[in-house]
């Protein structure tokens, strides 16, 4: 058995059933004990995205999501879809919308822990899956171990993001992977390297154009495709639900690729979005997760748009579990099929649009990568050594991201993509296990900051008030840059 064929082997196994189950049951149970917020919230999730009010500590929640949209946002939502239709079928989209809505609920809750968890270093907030499950739930091992092998799965799939967009341009220009690259690389090093506030400052201009752009690209698509809509949207229900003479065999495989590729593509549960969640000035916990609920539902859009594109112009084929193909539509494989879609509305442009936009999707998605890690760092060091050694280490971590971005384009795409697959199985089963533990400090909060819009206030979060423990941060975050608010908050419930 080859190496390929292990990491494969390996890959299959971690996403079992059991995962898939736990994925989904977790964002189920959220989502019903908080009565649907991503639904009956969604107003007060873009409100509080777009709210810009912040501190010196921290990222405005505008920059916030902007980074957990570009790490959320990547290939995964272009190549990863195309690979669950490939696998799966035209059903696996269904379920991918599926796992997206419900565990919308999983990203608020990891996100607002974070920040009830959050800590302060070197005048800059750090918070993530590691902070809560050492303060939460009092087992740091499991935020030891967690964070380790973060690391070791961004570090890869920062190698995954320069592979599919080298993929992608290789195959569209006939360029040198090595070309790629290298030019790839400089380009990281640019940015990078200039801290968290200098990637801030590009993702929150790149990414809102380059979502926009990536989704009008689509509906003129779908536009020129009009009359297919209604059979497109049919086949989509029939084969998810067992339904479609074709791709009735292959359910089983459509709901298993639709979770699997909505968790690489969205993050939800994950725990990666967490991290940026931690950095976020704030006033109440719920704020940052609300933001980051939404940031799923954005992440969603984008996968969409590729699906759509794909399916309505049939710009796709799908394998049995034989390996043999059940349709064959085109030459190639999933990841030419979202440029062969546009190409066939207007030639040739497929491959200059998807490329561009493979770029930018890839390149904010390393950068939030490397916001991460800085935050895994913290976890580590921030409370044992000293501000120059802490940005040492810094630049180490962005010399190793920078390392496997270089050497992602020469490696074997197969290869990569199981062995982050894997990983991504890995950390995510950590993570829902550690959130359904502290579900009820993360439900708490959201439940504290309805009980305050309520009442007419900018809700403010006082630990104490909300039986959480550990937590004493948020008291001088509160006191020092929300006193406005705090006298609001004690002159409606403590008079």
């Amino acid at each position: 058995m080859s190496i390929n064929e292990i990491i494969v082997s390996i890959d299959n196994f971690v996403w079992g059933m059991s995962l898939i189950i736990l994925s989904l049951g977790s964002g189920l149970l959220f989502s019903i004990t908080l009565k649907f917020p991503q639904i009956r919230l969604f107003k007060e999730m873009v409100r509080c995205s777009f709210k810009n009010k912040k501190g010196d500590a921290g990222l405005t929640p505008f920059q916030a999501l902007s980074i957990a949209i570009g790490g959320r946002v990547g290939t995964g939502n272009i190549t990863g879809t195309a690979s669950a239709i490939l696998f799966g079928g035209p059903g696996a989209v269904f379920w991918l919308c599926v796992m997206a809505i419900i565990c919308s609920m999983s990203a608020y809750i990891e996100s607002a822990l974070a920040q009830v968890w959050k800590e302060k270093y070197n005048g800059e907030y750090a918070g993530g899956p590691s902070f809560y499950m050492n303060k939460g739930l009092k087992f740091k091992p499991a935020g030891v171990f967690y964070a380790l092998l973060s690391v070791i799965f961004l570090i890869i799939f920062a190698g995954v993001q320069t592979n599919a967009f080298s993929s992608v341009a290789v195959a569209s220009f006939n360029i040198s992977p090595f070309i790629v690259a290298v030019i790839y690389t400089i380009l990281l090093v640019l940015v990078i390297f200039g801290g968290a506030k200098a990637i801030a400052n590009v993702a929150d201009k790149v990414v809102p154009f380059m979502s926009i752009s990536y989704v009008a690209v689509a509906i003129l698509l779908i536009l020129f495709n009009i009359t297919k809509v209604p059979a497109m949207f049919s086949l989509i229900i029939r084969s998810a639900l067992s339904m479609d003479a074709v791709f009735g065999g292959i359910v089983g495989a459509s709901i298993s690729w639709g979770v699997r590729r909505g968790v690489f593509s969205n993050e939800a549960g994950l725990g990666t979005g967490a991290w940026v969640a931690g950095c976020a000035d704030v006033s109440h916990p719920a704020k940052a997760g609300l933001s980051q609920a939404f940031s799923i539902f954005i992440s969603l859009l984008i996968c969409i748009a590729t699906s759509l594109m794909i399916l309505i112009t049939d710009s796709y084929n799908v394998v049995g579990a034989n390996g043999n193909y059940i349709v064959q539509n085109i030459v190639g494989d999933y990841d030419v099929f979202t440029t062969k879609s546009i190409d066939s509305v207007v030639s040739g442009f497929g491959s200059v649009f998807i490329s561009l936009a493979m770029f930018l999707f890839t390149f904010t998605t390393i950068m939030a990568y490397s916001i991460y890690l800085n935050n895994i760092n913290y976890f580590f060091f921030g409370g044992h050594t000293n501000k120059k050694n802490i940005k040492l280490i810094s630049i180490l971590i962005n010399i190793a991201i920078t390392i496997l971005a270089f050497f992602g384009p020469l490696v074997k795409s197969s290869t990569i993509w199981s062995m982050a697959s894997a990983m991504c199985g890995i950390i995510s089963l950590i993570n829902l296990i550690s959130l359904i533990l502290l579900y009820k400090p993360g439900i708490v909060t959201l439940k504290d900051y309805e009980r305050q819009l309520k009442m007419g206030i900018d809700p403010v979060f006082i630990p104490e008030e909300c039986g959480i423990k550990d937590a004493e941060l948020w008291n001088k975050i509160i006191e020092e840059d929300y006193s406005e608010e705090l006298a609001n908050y004690k002159k409606v419930f403590k008079e």
